[in-house]
């Protein structure tokens, strides 16, 4: 061997005992490339150019005795003696100049070869990963669009595996309905040359035989020719997306809110609710404008609609949501008061924003309705000549009225939040009066007569009226009503002296109730004559007719020695000469026959039986006989077994076709329900040539104001 040669080889060469592994022989670069010295040579081995860990695989491969002619490659790592480690490429070759049983070996450092195969091999294996666990599905087609690759997704979206689809053409698919003309027409598309990628929506059955919505992205690879090479395909699944965008465009369509979207500053898109809110016919009288298009000139705050628009949709352009009121107005002009929320809307494509507007027309109605009731309660409450407390579920006082503080000497400031039983319920007084929330009030309320004491200490008899206010079954408030009846009970002490004097002062309060009730009807009769519209008056000479025959039954009573029952026969002679006098003339050829037997009534029976009467009669007289036809109508009272009946009929036109007097509107109807059901009574009505209304009651005497005057001892019920 040429030992300069040897020596000057760039590469570490050397020379070993194929058994003892002992290195005989090295070139320059060995030790320079190892950092052994020349006098070292003699103790080396191969096993020392290897890290520890590798020297039973070492030991393993020396052992197989190769075929001494026989070359050997390997890549191995080696470690410098300061344990420096790389990577090399031993080719080993036997040698027999010189030695029994020798090799020669030529070392190359491949340390940089090595490290780029694995970092080429880590981003395949990253890559790999990164393709098969990708929510994107990849699939590489060859140059006849036949598919070579298919990743994980791809099976995940479709159901196919690898094998299901390898070879095969789009074609092998089973596309929603025209979907693989998409599909052909992109491959077409792409195999023009035009474009070198393309991007498109599809739906595809799955292999289960639902539908997925896929978005098909594609890329080529051509030579240098042009020809196809490949088409790289990523799809995504957007079937959840499309679910979502189907939901949001039905909650956007059906929403009761109007929805606007907008972007700079003009309308892009709304929903039928904003049509409806401007008044207009379709959402293209909307696109493309400005909201100040459909707002006055000036807002309500006195801020010019386009200046307060822009400055609000750029604060919410810029992420600050914004909520106001805004007055917007039709095309005619009629203004619209909404309240609008406006936020930024980022989507994939743009940025915009986002208004919400909530009409609030009947909201501001309620709103105002509820001002005014508000409003009507305080003036109600503040001025009412009873005295009036308001109080809390504990009995606490919120509010007294001038009345109160008068008639009790405190101040409000003085009561508030005070027990109001406490301040003005004597400590010798045992009555009981329910408190909220006891369920003491009859019907929610309570009346009672009491007695309370006022600042000064001076005893007050009072009517207390109590009314507790509930909400959702929980009281909120009530309210105490105070009626100074001090003069009352003195006037009943007067009463209980003598029962003649009682009999005075009875027929006196009569005559005067009639004589107050003539005034109040003339009034009505003059107020009637006043009248410009037929409507108003008419409601007039109802409530003056109404009113006499209160009156009558009064004035019956005051000129009777008997206070508890009253002859109809003379009643209803005096009502018909009222109505025949009251009434237009062209009703006075309608005769009126009477038949009222021996039935007597006391008060309370009395007055509500002359008011049905009365409405009876007059219906008739209004409604049953054209203009001068003559007719009759006939009015009966009959008793039976303590059973009255009220009979009114006539022989005119009948009721109208499908008549029901549920139904009926009217105060009269109306009247004749609620004064029967006070009656405890039944009304039946039949129209067969002409009309017969009936009512029957059980004849009682009922308990109230003169309803039965009796003298035992010294006390009068």
């Amino acid at each position: 061997m040429d030992w300069s040669l040897f020596d000057l080889t760039p590469n570490p060469v050397l020379i070993y005992d194929r058994d003892s592994l002992q290195i005989l022989e090295a070139n320059k670069s060995f030790f320079n490339k190892y950092g052994y010295a020349r006098d070292e040579l003699e103790k080396l081995t191969m096993y020392d150019l290897h890290p520890g860990e590798m020297h039973q695989e070492l030991q393993c491969f020396w052992d197989h005795k190769e075929d001494e002619k026989l070359s050997l490659k390997k890549v191995v790592r080696h470690c410098s003696k300061d344990n420096s480690l790389f990577y090399v490429q031993v080719s080993s070759h036997a040698y027999k100049n010189g030695y029994e049983n020798a090799r020669l070996a030529f070392i190359h450092d491949v340390t940089e070869r090595v490290e780029a195969e694995k970092r080429a091999k880590s981003a395949f294996n990253e890559l790999n990963h990164h393709v098969n666990h990708s929510p994107l599905a990849m699939i590489k087609w060859d140059e006849n669009y036949e598919i070579i690759e298919w990743s994980d997704r791809a099976r995940e979206i479709t159901g196919y595996t690898k094998n299901d689809v390898f070879g095969h053409t789009p074609e092998f698919f089973d596309f929603y309905e025209d979907g693989l003309i998409s599909v052909q027409q992109d491959m077409n598309y792409l195999l023009s040359g035009e474009s070198d990628r393309s991007q498109f929506e599809t739906r595809v059955y799955h292999k289960q035989g639902y539908l997925v919505d896929i978005n098909v992205h594609s890329s080529v690879l051509c030579d240098d020719s042009g020809n196809l090479i490949s088409v790289l395909t990523f799809i995504e699944d957007v079937t959840e997306k499309k679910r979502a965008e189907i939901r949001y465009q039905r909650l956007f369509e059906n929403a009761n809110d109007g929805i606007f979207i907008i972007k700079d500053g003009k309308f892009i898109e709304c929903n039928n609710q904003v049509v409806n809110i401007f008044g207009l016919d379709d959402r293209d009288q909307i696109l493309g404008k400005n909201p100040t298009d459909f707002s006055p000139e000036y807002q309500l705050d006195g801020q010019k609609s386009d200046v307060k628009a822009r400055k609000k949709i750029q604060q919410a352009f810029e992420g600050n949501p914004q909520v106001f009121e805004w007055r917007h107005q039709t095309l005619e002009g009629k203004p619209v008061d909404v309240e609008v929320s406006l936020n930024r809307l980022e989507l994939p494509e743009d940025e915009y924003v986002q208004a919400i507007v909530r009409d609030l027309t009947e909201q501001k109605k309620a709103q105002e309705k509820l001002r005014k009731s508000e409003e009507l309660f305080r003036k109600l409450f503040l001025k009412a000549p009873g005295a009036m407390v308001m109080i809390d579920p504990q009995n606490r006082v919120r509010k007294v009225n001038k009345s109160f503080e008068e008639l009790f000497g405190y101040t409000e400031e003085e009561l508030l939040n005070q027990d109001i039983d406490e301040i003005i319920v004597g400590e010798e007084d045992d009555q009981i009066v329910p408190r909220m929330p006891d369920k003491g009030f009859e019907e929610d309320k309570f009346y009672t007569d009491i007695i309370r004491y006022s600042k000064g200490g001076e005893k007050l008899n009072l009517l207390l009226g109590a009314i507790p206010v509930y909400l959702d079954g929980q009281p909120i408030a009530g309210f105490g009503i105070y009626v100074d009846i001090t003069e009352q009970k003195k006037y009943q002490e007067q009463l209980q002296q003598s029962v003649k004097e009682k009999q005075v002062l009875l027929e006196e309060i009569h005559h005067r109730v009639k004589n107050n009730l003539a005034i109040i009807s003339g009034m009505l009769q003059l107020q009637a004559f006043e009248a410009g519209n037929e409507e108003i008056r008419n409601a007039l000479n109802d409530g003056q007719m109404r009113i006499q025959s209160i009156g009558i039954v009064h004035e019956l009573l005051y000129q009777s020695e008997n206070f508890i029952d009253i002859s109809f026969e003379e009643y209803i002679t005096k009502l018909i000469d009222t109505i025949k006098n009251t009434l237009p003339f062209d009703h006075q050829h309608i005769d009126v026959e009477v038949d009222t037997g021996d039935v007597l009534l006391d008060i309370n029976q009395a007055i509500p039986s002359a008011i049905i009467i009365n409405e009876l009669v007059t219906n008739a007289y209004k409604h049953a006989f054209d203009a001068n036809e003559r007719g009759t109508i006939e009015i009966l009272l009959k008793e039976k077994a303590q059973a009255i009946s009220i009979i009114v009929r006539d022989n005119g036109a009948g009721l109208p076709g499908g008549f029901c007097i549920e139904g009926q509107t009217s105060i009269g109807m109306n009247l004749i329900e609620s004064l029967t059901d006070q009656l405890e009574g039944e009304l039946f009505y039949t129209s067969d040539g002409g009309t017969e209304f009936k009512v029957v009651f059980e004849n009682k005497k009922q308990n109230g104001s003169g309803s039965m005057l009796s003298v035992n001892g010294n006390n009068v019920h």
